[in-house]
């Protein structure tokens, strides 16, 4: 049987295809298509078996990595959205919280709320905080809702009523009588997000409500037009927990996919790390319109929330922090006269001026195309041309603004673009209490082993190791991701004793739950892996911490309470022993591990050797020639000294003077410090 991986970025759309029983590889890169996602899936794959020779009939699972989700929020281009909330709580996605990103700005600003004020109807109900009902929801209150709805004719209904996360009935009373009296795309917070905090559970569930509609219906084209394309296939959705869903599971679950897209790097990037045996990484994924940055100690982090576009979003994701710093990020100068790359990016169409389809801003790849870096008539392996006549006229027209030359403008693009992804690498480690130069940086994307040696420079990290398929690990994290369910009930008990059994008891039911909905994606019982955790906090703390619990502890008080002082020890510096602990959420991780993937060399080859000089500009502005070598061309036995260039079919490597490379039996490149 053969596996397919596919991740869709902004710029180009990358596949690959392993073999389970040779481990033999074949990869392919097209440009995406912006305006339908799946037309380029489809035209990809297929253009790959043929190139490959490969049967359609023997793929058996494609696993997909999608940023429709996300796109939908960044754009704005979701559903039309009805909100059924509490009466007196219409105004609860405006009110949001107290928070600011900048606290200092006169005139804060806020995205504007999802559902228009209009399409916001509040219902006569009301249960207490502890689920008993206050205000019965009447028959002809149910109807009187439903009505006003459907004068709306929205595309979805979101329903989040005070406190359903206790007490269902109210909540499923309207989604039953929706269901069965209108088509629209209706979810209920208590299904989507049984946890406490109004407006969090709010916001999540109109999310679900704004993307589903467009998600579910990308999905089922997708796997219609998968299944004529490999007629014994089954099709796996990227969820942000970083674990996969059969897309038959897809509906209620759209929110889910918010971070699909970034969430196959860090896994791709941490299977090259498990396999060089390394304990920190960091997972720098640049592509042609981002970058997607982890930092990994022991395993990678998954996160109760997240935010993107300024949409809060509680629900399980990859710790994963995303800049706009990509090959095609377009340099601008301010009106001050300050130099400036990204986030804005040219994508695949118009794309950098060298494409030559259009585009006339000077970009990243413009610029390291001008260095030497980049070989213009050997990028995606020889099937783009670049133009660098074209990138010199883009940043020329930078520099006489700035009163520069040509070069100095481009090594300037570069290291603008370098600073900021320093930048995010210092957010995700020295502002978490963790050094850099302790951790090994793990470049891939298209973009990122060109720029891997100057970040290393600026954080003084000694060590680099590129994967094999560095323009393709995103798609191999696909597929070695596990199935995986995420679950959650909100409890709020004291962490004691005599409330221990119910918690336990709250936590059987959820693994049985969860194991089962592993089950019916074709889960076999004895391969699921089950974790608890629990959400805990000081009494009167309005933050918790997510405390890993061993599966089925009997002693849960003793042992969840001695591990949330350990963790808030070492998090915040002190324990409060005067202070009662809270139970706030208990969490099930369940999940069905992938069986190991073995890969063979992707490549072999008797030539070795460089294939060329070329003159390569250096930071510093100096000139040197570099030896360019084909990454296949390397012999494993021998230590190479840049400054050099590395080509491949997926990427460029570059190295400069002062470090040294060494390639593994495996594939992976070693660039370390000299």
């Amino acid at each position: 049987m053969k596996l397919v991986g596919v991740d869709v970025g902004g710029t180009f759309t990358d596949i690959m295809i392993v073999d389970l029983e040779s481990g033999e590889q074949e990869i392919h890169k097209l440009p995406s298509s912006a305006s339908s996602q799946d037309r380029a899936v489809t035209k990809g794959i297929g253009e790959l078996l043929a190139k490959s020779k490969t049967n359609p009939k023997s793929i058996g699972l494609v696993v997909h990595g999608t940023t429709v989700a996300t796109n939908a929020m960044l754009e704005r281009k979701g559903a039309d959205v009805c909100l059924i909330t509490t009466k007196g709580m219409e105004d609860i996605l405006e009110i949001a919280r107290q928070n600011r990103d900048e606290i200092y700005t006169l005139n804060p600003s806020r995205p504007e709320p999802l559902v228009q004020r209009q399409n916001r109807i509040g219902i006569i109900e009301r249960l207490s905080a502890g689920g008993q009902v206050i205000k019965g929801l009447e028959s002809t209150e149910i109807d009187r809702v439903v009505d006003l709805v459907k004068s709306r004719n929205p595309d979805a209904v979101a329903i989040s009523l005070l406190f359903s996360f206790e007490n269902t009935v109210h909540e499923q009373a309207i989604l039953g009588q929706l269901k069965r009296q209108t088509d629209y795309y209706v979810v209920a917070s208590s299904d989507v997000l049984p946890e406490f905090r109004e407006y969090e559970r709010a916001s999540t569930t109109v999310l679900e409500a704004y993307l589903g509609p467009l998600v579910v219906d990308y999905v089922e084209k997708l796997s219609e037009s998968l299944s004529e394309l490999c007629p014994n296939t089954q099709f796996a959705i990227m969820q942000s927990n970083g674990g996969t869903v059969l897309s038959s599971r897809i509906k209620g679950k759209s929110v889910g996919l918010a971070l699909s897209g970034l969430a196959g790097g860090v896994i791709g990037g941490w299977e090259i790390a498990k396999r060089e045996n390394l304990e920190r990484a960091i997972t720098l994924d640049m592509g042609g319109t981002s970058c997607d940055i982890s930092a990994i100690t022991g395993d990678i982090r998954i996160r109760a929330s997240n935010e993107i576009g300024g949409l809060p979003l509680r629900t399980p994701s990859v710790d994963v922090l995303t800049i706009g710093a990509g090959g095609g990020s377009i340099a601008w100068i301010d009106e001050a006269g300050i130099m400036h790359v990204g986030p804005q990016s040219a994508g695949a169409e118009p794309g950098p001026a060298a494409y030559d389809k259009g585009g006339s801003a000077a970009t990243v790849t413009d610029a390291t195309l001008l260095a030497g870096r980049i070989n213009p008539v050997f990028f995606v392996g020889g099937r783009m041309k670049l133009r660098p006549k074209l990138s010199r006229h883009a940043i020329s027209t930078l520099a006489k603004s700035l009163g520069l030359t040509t070069m100095e403008t481009a090594l300037g693009i570069i290291r603008i673009s370098t600073t900021n992804m320093v930048q995010a690498i210092r957010e995700m480690t020295v502002l978490r209490g963790h050094d850099p130069r302790d951790f090994v940086l793990i470049p891939f994307g298209g973009a990122g082993p060109t720029q891997a040696v100057d970040i290393a420079d600026q954080l003084d990290i000694r060590q680099i190791l590129v994967p094999p398929r560095p323009g393709i690990t995103s798609a191999l994290g696909l597929l070695v991701a596990d199935l995986r369910v995420d679950l959650m009930k909100t409890m709020k008990l004291k962490a004691q004793s005599d409330n221990q059994r119910e918690v336990l008891e709250m936590l059987h039911a959820l693994t049985r739950d969860a194991i089962s909905q592993l089950k019916a994606q074709g889960a076999a019982e004895g391969k699921i892996d089950v974790g608890w955790a629990i959400d805990m906090r000081y009494e009167g703390q309005s933050h918790e911490l997510a405390i890993t619990i061993p599966f089925e502890t009997e002693n849960l008080a003793e042992v969840s309470v001695a591990e949330f002082e350990r963790q808030h020890r070492r998090e915040f510096g002190y324990i409060l022993e005067d202070r009662r602990i809270e139970w706030i959420t208990a969490r099930i991780i369940a999940k069905s591990p992938h069986e190991p993937l073995q890969l063979s060399k992707p490549w072999r080859s008797d030539d070795f050797g460089a294939t060329e000089c070329r003159a390569v500009t250096l930071s510093s502005g100096e000139t040197m020639d570099a030896e360019i070598y084909r990454r296949e061309s390397l012999n494993n036995d021998g230590e190479y000294q840049g400054p050099m260039i590395v080509e491949q079919e997926d990427t460029t490597i570059y190295i400069a003077p002062g470090w040294k490379a060494k390639q593994t039996s495996s594939g992976s490149l070693w660039i370390r410090r000299g």
